[in-house]
């Protein structure tokens, strides 16, 4: 079967190669893998009209988790007639997306409403959960759902097959390829962050034994299965090693006694520090830009990973 994979870069954050919708040329028709959040839907419209394409023709969309970077613009797709399909965790979200809209207002605070805005909720009759290993069939083609847990509990990776190749389309289960430079960043949010799943997921891709590995922040990593192993193991020696670092901070927070307390605010101020001079080295010496190390680790990425490290060594993980 012939496909035709097109990365429509959605200006996420306002910057160039933030972020990508993938939209997929089938036998038949139109499909979709992630959509960007409700700000940046303009940008995908115009992507779309770019490639000749209307948003009324997208007739499904394949989101890899919920989380607004990657599902946000799901419900205008939606009202232009499309289904949406999702893991199950994240399937009465899209329905209902009160608890996660609030979620997300918390974790992005100043910046939920210039980067995020809110999602549209899902008619039920449109909204689709798949289970791990579910097949969907799209534009003529053949969808398979990943359960890839770690990042988000809710998360699936999509696998196509096309003319010998693999394609796996990953969200963030292979984290961040941060633009023009070297450096992968692993973000680890609440309040689902499982680095053992996590690690789990990865050989789950291994298995899977994929040819092309698809960022949503990155595009393209890999076009062999020998470059699409060196990748996830890359990834895997990014998670360790953040793991272990993030461990170590979170222990020392959880330590300094109740959240709402003052110990523990100086604590996790203290932790961002130390992160920072742990973390910002190793992305500089990787080539991360100026604009870069703003939006993808600047203080609040920071405070966010810690955050998720925070729940996790609350759990006594």
């Amino acid at each position: 079967m012939a496909v035709h994979i097109h990365p429509l870069d959605v200006g996420y954050l306002e910057l160039p190669g933030a972020a990508n919708a993938y939209l997929i040329e089938g036998p038949e028709g139109f499909a979709m893998v992630e959509c960007g959040t409700a700000v940046t839907w303009p940008a995908l419209e115009a992507k779309l009209e770019e490639c000749g394409v209307h948003p009324t023709q997208i007739e499904d969309l394949f989101l890899t988790h919920i989380h607004l970077d990657h599902a946000g613009a799901a419900g205008h797709l939606a009202a232009c007639g499309a289904r949406i399909w999702v893991h199950p965790f994240g399937h009465p979200h899209l329905i209902d997306p009160e608890k996660l809209l609030a979620s997300s207002r918390r974790v992005h605070g100043a910046m939920y409403e210039r980067y995020y805005g809110d999602l549209w909720p899902v008619p039920p009759t449109q909204a689709h959960a798949v289970d791990d290993g579910g097949i969907v069939s799209a534009a003529g083609l053949q969808f398979r759902a990943i359960e890839t847990a770690g990042h988000a509990r809710h998360h699936h990776a999509w696998q196509l097959d096309s003319d010998g190749h693999r394609h796996i389309f990953v969200g963030d289960v292979l984290g961040i390829a941060m633009p023009e430079s070297g450096f992968i960043s692993i973000p680890t949010p609440p309040p689902e962050f499982d680095p053992a799943a996590w690690k789990r997921s990865l050989q789950k891709l291994r298995d899977a034994e994929p040819t092309h590995l698809w960022l949503t922040h990155g595009g393209l990593r890999s076009e062999s299965a020998a470059t699409a192993r060196q990748y996830i193991d890359r990834v895997e020696a990014r998670l360790d090693e953040e793991r272990a670092e993030l461990r170590h901070l979170a222990q020392a927070v959880v330590a300094s006694g109740p959240r709402e307390s003052e110990a523990h605010r100086i604590a996790l101020s203290k932790a961002v520090d130390d992160y920072r001079a742990w973390l910002h080295p190793k992305a500089e010496a990787a080539g991360v830009t100026a604009p870069h190390f703003k939006a993808f680790l600047g203080d609040y990425f920071l405070r966010m990973n810690l955050q998720g490290a925070v729940r996790l060594a609350s759990t006594g993980a």
